[in-house]
């Protein structure tokens, strides 16, 4: 007989699951209490949200908003983390902390764009730029042509001021 914890937690873990872009399941074993603490801070300051819940609840939550694969990334002891928008910002501030800490954090599955993969693909999404930087580069890469067009023209009419204007001092003196 569910209980209506157990029921408020499922709908709340649907939502979750429904919001998100990108859900990792890692392992936290061999983390003390003071490092899951500095995880969950550090992943709340990128903006993702971090649970620790029974497998069957995520599942059933999972299947509830209509992604059951996304369950799968639930095998064992599991922390969930849920990413919100850029799938990179999670994996970046994982591969963050893991790379200060130096301790047991590893993603083992996870569920993006629909399929379940390996939990090394998240060291793959840390090396990548974030939304923010692939916009600011494709900026650069649109504006360059155009900044270079501009010059060649300022520099054409700068040219042409300066020879219409050597000309004009060539006739003063001549006259």
């Amino acid at each position: 007989m569910p209980t209506a914890r157990k029921e408020t937690s499922v709908a709340e873990l649907k939502k979750l699951v429904e919001k998100a872009s990108i859900v990792i399941g890692a392992e936290y074993r061999g983390l003390t209490v003071k490092e899951v603490t500095a995880l969950r801070r550090s992943l709340r300051e990128a903006g993702v949200e971090v649970r620790v819940v029974k497998n069957r609840l995520f599942q059933l939550a999972a299947k509830q908003a209509g992604v059951p694969d996304a369950g799968q990334v639930v095998e064992g002891p599991t922390m969930i983390v849920f990413g919100y928008g850029d799938i990179v910002a999670p994996s970046k501030a994982i591969a963050d902390y893991v790379r200060t800490a130096r301790n047991a954090f590893a993603a083992k599955k996870v569920y993006l764009d629909g399929n379940v993969v390996a939990g090394s693909i998240v060291a793959e999404l840390a090396s990548l730029p974030t939304r923010e930087q692939l916009i600011g580069q494709l900026a650069g890469a649109f504006m360059s042509p155009l900044q270079t067009f501009v010059n060649q023209i300022n520099d054409s009419m700068q040219s042409f001021a300066r020879l219409v204007d050597a000309r004009a001092k060539q006739l003063e003196e001549a006259a």
